[in-house]
């Protein structure tokens, strides 16, 4: 069980809080512009801090659906590949914030 925290301690800080901030840094620069549409929805045109507060808000929701798909596979070994995968996209995803904005600094 003690993996399951550690991958599930990952997530949030990978995807929630670590894509949530470099999203957050990135439109600080105007040649940058949000790549998910859905997103750059939630943001506004141009980003607000609303906009950043939904943003924020929606993860939480997309957090509280995958964790409850995790506690119905209690009992199946593949289970651990929610909090795993959850940390492998938000890797990348600040991975991509990052090059993005270290490219035009």
């Amino acid at each position: 069980m003690i993996e399951h925290a550690v991958l599930w301690l990952l997530a949030v800080c990978s995807y929630g809080l670590g894509d949530l901030v470099t999203t957050a840094a990135g439109l600080r620069y105007a040649e940058l512009e949000e790549g998910s549409a859905f997103v750059r929805r939630l943001l506004g045109e141009p980003p607000t801090p609303g906009g950043l507060v939904r943003f924020g808000a929606f993860k939480v929701v997309l957090f509280l659906a995958f964790y409850g798909g995790y506690l119905v596979l209690d009992g199946y070994r593949v289970r651990t590949l929610v909090p795993a995968a959850i940390a492998g996209i938000g890797i990348v995803a600040v991975g991509n914030n990052l090059r993005a904005i270290q490219r035009i600094r």
